[in-house]
């Protein structure tokens, strides 16, 4: 398994969890702080992996 599947898996069930939430629970309101910091991490995450694996930045890290 490589890093870029297990992102990918965490953002998987990162819209489970939304989807569940959503449909089949209905209480997404209750939950609006965790849905909050769920997507900031899920953006960030999104953005470390555009950086690292689609711009030419692993220069860097092929020197260590």
């Amino acid at each position: 398994m490589t890093r870029l599947h297990f992102g990918f898996y965490f953002f998987v069930l990162y819209a489970g969890w939304v989807i569940y939430r959503v449909f089949i629970k209905k209480d997404i309101k209750q939950y609006k702080n965790d849905l909050y910091v769920f997507t900031f991490f899920i953006v960030v995450w999104a953005l470390i992996y555009y950086w690292l694996f689609f711009k030419d930045v692993n220069h860097f890290f092929k020197m260590l």
